[in-house]
């Protein structure tokens, strides 16, 4: 119950339909009650004798009105509560879909992706099985057998005891194995997650498995998982499917004893035929409520089993999120200032620093990426950061955009913390070009415009026919059949390397950000076309912060600013000219780079 009281406000908001089907169900289980009734004066008439075609017509009406009735309202208590389930439904899954994309970059490298999708669709779907189904027949059930106990005791009290006594332990056998039940159907829902994980990696990464000739290797490995998911399923279904027989046993013996106690109290005249006619009919109305009771357990551990899962991302809260009460940043210059910061290779809080002052510092600093890195970069102006591959770099510029937050130290935009501004106006003042583009299975020209406000606008049109300009993405138009119309299929799937990330510069251009980082930007195009797109980017970033990380050295030798990181430390700071005077690692680093151009040439 603790994981499914979490329903309780999605129920509060919508307790007026509930609350009208509870009435339609009190109403159907009082005229499902009259039908035995009509049934046990019909049958004492025909026991006296006196036989009246009229008599039996007025009965079966009766019956049929209350059969009618019955069918009438159970209808409309399907309807409102079914509905509502589905309301419900719709509810959590913007809810879940909300938190999933308020949630840091942190955690979903924790979680899978397949199995976040087994919690946004098989996990709701047992949810609402449980407040659809389940909480129609439960309503159902319980007045049934409240109107059916009722009249029995009015009928024979030895009887309806028996009954009463008897009867509610076929539930308890659903009550013994219920925590089991919940137990497997929890591994259950695991397993699923993990075989979607595995799809959807494999489909994702259809094109190295061929590579790679890994067919035969990865059916392997999925036999493997969906072997395992099978034999949780089978466990399932043999604990859920000892039940039925147990109940029907129960019911069975149930109904014996009623026949032989009720047959020796009309042989003595206590009760009349029609009144155990009468009782045995809703000795059957009461076995439907046992079997619906007996099956809203196992719908209860599978609702609590797929809540709980639900309720691991409802509750989980951002690491990264605006400050209650942010900063305005109306109009950003673009001034950037990093001031002594730190980060540690794990995503932990920076602990209090009580080592010795005297210590080395590889002793001092051990277990962070990087330390004390401090550097600025005025508004307009240009820095590029360079340095071996895991030296941090890309680290290093995601704590602008609060894509993490440093352990150490302080990252400034316009003089502010950027912790204190909200995360909205951050991210619209930065534009980032990542290493690895994405792009999703929309029209170009959507892809291109993901973030402009209105992309009708005429005036947007301008900018988009000049960002595509400038990343020489408009070389390659006549290669797609309907331009930036042409639909991009999954992941950028249908584009190459090079065009992926032309789109991606594209993109950050006509956002016009404050300030523009290409990490690495360049790395999938040719040395000719990377050169072309540095020189049509000169215009844009002028009149703009831009912050460059690049394996060429051609990429960044114009920045204002170059900083080489090595081993968490800047240990290098200058422009082209004075580094190479310098003869230090940036120095060798572009000596390899003309050194390899040479051979290549």
């Amino acid at each position: 119950m603790a994981n499914l009281r979490h329903l309780l406000p999605y129920l509060a908001r919508y307790r007026w339909p509930l609350l009208a089907g509870l009435l339609c169900a009190v109403i159907g289980a009082s005229a499902s009650a009259l039908g035995p009734y009509v049934l046990r004066l019909a049958v004492d008439e025909l026991a006296s004798g006196r036989i009246v075609p009229a008599s039996l017509l007025r009965f079966a009406g009766l019956i049929i009105v209350a059969a009618l009735a019955d069918g009438i309202f159970k209808f409309l208590q399907r309807m409102l509560i079914g509905g509502t389930a589905y309301r419900i439904e719709f509810d959590l899954r913007a809810a879940l879909f909300d938190r999933f994309l308020r949630l840091d970059q942190g955690f979903y490298a924790r979680h899978h992706t397949g199995d976040l999708m087994a919690r946004a669709t098989n996990d709701l779907g047992v949810v609402r099985q449980f407040l659809g189904p389940g909480l129609n027949g439960t309503a159902t059930a319980l007045l049934t057998f409240a109107a059916a106990a009722v009249l029995m005791l009015t009928i024979n009290r030895t009887l309806a005891l028996i009954v009463l006594l008897l009867l509610p332990l076929s539930t308890l056998v659903f009550v013994l194995v219920g925590r089991r039940m919940r137990q497997v159907f929890t591994s259950v829902q695991d397993q699923f997650g993990v075989i979607s994980t595995r799809a959807q990696e494999h489909f994702s990464g259809i094109r190295t498995i061929k590579a790679y000739a890994q067919e035969e290797a990865e059916l392997a490995v999925f036999a493997e998982d969906n072997r395992r998911y099978r034999e949780l399923n089978l466990r399932y279904v043999l604990l859920s499917g000892a039940l039925w027989p147990s109940m029907a046993l129960c019911l069975g013996a149930v109904a014996a004893l009623v026949l032989l106690v009720g047959g020796r109290l009309v042989a003595s005249g206590a009760i009349s035929i029609g009144a155990l006619v009468q009782f045995n009919a809703y000795l059957g109305l009461l076995s439907f409520p046992m079997i619906m009771l007996g099956w809203m357990v196992s719908l209860y551990q599978q609702a609590a089993a797929s809540m709980g899962r639900l309720v691991e991302v409802l509750h989980q809260q951002p690491a990264i999120a605006s400050p209650p009460q942010p900063i305005a940043l109306p109009a950003p210059r673009g001034a950037v200032e990093y001031r002594g910061v730190g980060v540690r290779f794990s995503a932990e809080a920076l602990q209090a620093d009580s080592d010795d002052p005297g210590s080395p510092a590889n002793e001092r600093h051990a277990g962070w990426m990087f330390y004390d890195v401090s550097f600025s970069v005025p508004a307009g102006r240009s820095l590029a950061i360079v340095g071996a591959t895991g030296a941090g770099k890309t680290t290093l510029v995601n704590l602008l955009a609060r894509v993490r937050d440093p352990d150490a130290g302080t990252v400034l935009l316009d003089g502010n913390d950027v912790r204190r501004l909200a995360l909205a106006d951050l991210r619209r003042a930065v534009g980032y070009v990542p290493q690895e583009t994405f792009l999703f299975s929309v029209p170009l020209r959507d892809n291109l415009t993901l973030g402009v406000d209105d992309p009708a606008d005429p005036a947007v049109a301008a900018r988009l026919q000049y960002a595509v300009a400038v990343s020489r993405l408009v070389n390659d138009l006549g290669q797609f059949p309907d331009g930036l119309a042409t639909m991009v299929g999954e992941r950028g799937v249908t584009l190459s390397g090079g065009q992926k990330q032309r789109a991606a510069i594209a993109r950050a251009v006509l956002r016009d950000p404050a300030v523009l980082v290409l990490d690495d930007a360049l790395s999938s195009v040719d040395t000719h076309t990377a050169a072309q797109i540095l020189a049509g980017l000169r215009d844009v970033l002028r009149r703009r912060t831009s912050i460059i990380i690049a394996q060429r050295i051609a990429t960044v030798r114009e920045a204002d600013q170059i900083i080489v990181l090595h081993e968490g430390r800047i240990v290098e700071r200058g422009s082209h000219a004075e580094l190479l005077r310098l003869g230090g690692r940036y120095a060798a680093m572009y000596r390899r780079e003309l050194l390899a151009a040479e051979l290549t040439d």
